[in-house]
């Protein structure tokens, strides 16, 4: 560890004494774990290309149809239509069929679906994402010491496909998708199925041994401390491959927060919550060595 890297852990360390012993760890996916290779509009834009559609829209047209259509089908039908009950397939393509709109575009059905069905298999396939580098990390030194599991507000298939294509699903025994759920976070309802997921492998599991490390503040930190579990907010701004999603939520209130709290809570890398798991963990006066 270089004196620098020291220098930072110690004072974050300093920061998040609070952390009480941890047994479980929940994560979110995108963002925290793994991100999309290279930028989804720019796919989406390729995909308009190889379907040789008229007048394709150009990047600067869909990059704001594509923010606008998301917010809206989210709201609209949230949980990729789990809380409609409609397939998450059908959720992508009328978000799809809204972005082409919003770029002033209207193409026959048979065209239209050409386009969909290229850019739905690029986000199924190993092209689509990458594992973060720190998460790999991550998994390697605490997946065989505590009980890992997923809490997501991302459609089903990222449980069911996209972790096991990048080789990571065998490292965690729950999963809680939104889609799945019928409930996004912060609502505590996810995180309950999470819980009681969890207390599958862990009976006597209580939800203060609970750690929940992801993204977004609202969401995860808040939502995750508003339930009971304890929270680690992972700081991503400053890695340009992470997009933040669902930065409309408001977050809930929780006993004792405050912006020296969640600054308290905040934490810049993977390879920190290794560091800050393993001391809260630690025996009084053990010697922890960290990454």
């Amino acid at each position: 560890m270089s004196s620098m890297h020291a220098c930072v852990l110690l004072a974050l360390l300093q920061r998040t004494s609070g952390l009480r012993p941890v047994r479980a760890i929940s994560l979110d996916i995108t963002g925290t774990l793994v991100t999309h290779k290279g930028s989804v509009v720019q796919h989406y834009v390729d995909a308009a290309v190889w379907a040789r559609l008229n007048d394709p829209p150009s990047v600067d047209e869909m990059k704001p149809a594509f923010k606008q259509a998301y917010k809206e089908r989210c709201l609209e039908s949230p949980c990729f239509g789990g809380a409609e009950g409609i397939s998450g397939r059908d959720w992508w393509r009328g978000t799809a069929r809204r972005v082409m709109e919003l770029c002033g575009r209207s193409y026959a059905e048979e065209d239209f679906d050409r386009w969909f069905r290229r850019v739905y298999q690029h986000f199924g396939s190993p092209k689509g994402y990458e594992v973060l580098p720190d998460a790999a990390v991550f998994l390697d030194k605490i997946s065989d010491v505590y009980l890992l599991g997923i809490c997501s507000n991302t459609p089903n298939r990222h449980s069911a496909s996209v972790l096991p294509m990048l080789g990571i699903h065998e490292r965690f025994k729950f999963f809680a998708s939104s889609q799945d759920v019928g409930h996004e976070k912060p609502d505590p309802e996810i995180f309950e199925d999470a819980f009681r997921q969890a207390k599958f492998w862990l009976p006597d599991l209580k939800r203060d041994e609970v750690l929940h490390v992801g993204d977004s503040l609202a969401c995860d930190f808040c939502g995750a401390r508003a339930f009971g579990f304890q929270a680690l907010l992972l700081d991503r701004s400053g890695n340009e491959k992470v997009v933040a999603y669902q930065d409309w939520v408001q977050a809930p209130d929780y006993e004792g927060k405050s912006a020296a709290d969640i600054e308290n809570g905040t934490v810049r890398s993977l390879a920190d919550v290794v560091a800050l798991v393993e001391i809260s963990n630690a025996e009084p006066g053990a010697f922890i060595r960290v990454m």
